[in-house]
């Protein structure tokens, strides 16, 4: 498995195909997101890390206004 911290292009690193499927992603950090890739063509699993620089909305920013819309008084 190949690793590398750069945007990848989503093409498969070993054959070139673009046919590749985005298997899971986690944030590693609040501007970081790591994304295991799989070809469908070769079956080749790469990682990609990304990072990026907006601001990340916290809980209390999508939380509060869903739940103050479903208040009855």
């Amino acid at each position: 498995m190949a690793s590398t911290t750069q945007d990848h292009n989503r093409t498969c690193a070993r054959c070139g195909s673009r046919l590749i499927h985005l298997e899971w992603e986690e944030r590693l950090e609040p501007h970081q997101i790591q994304q295991l890739w799989k070809c469908l063509e070769c079956r080749n699993e790469f990682v990609t890390v990304n990072a990026f620089e907006e601001e990340s909305t916290t809980s209390a920013d999508v939380v509060t206004p869903f739940f103050t819309t479903l208040v009855v008084e």
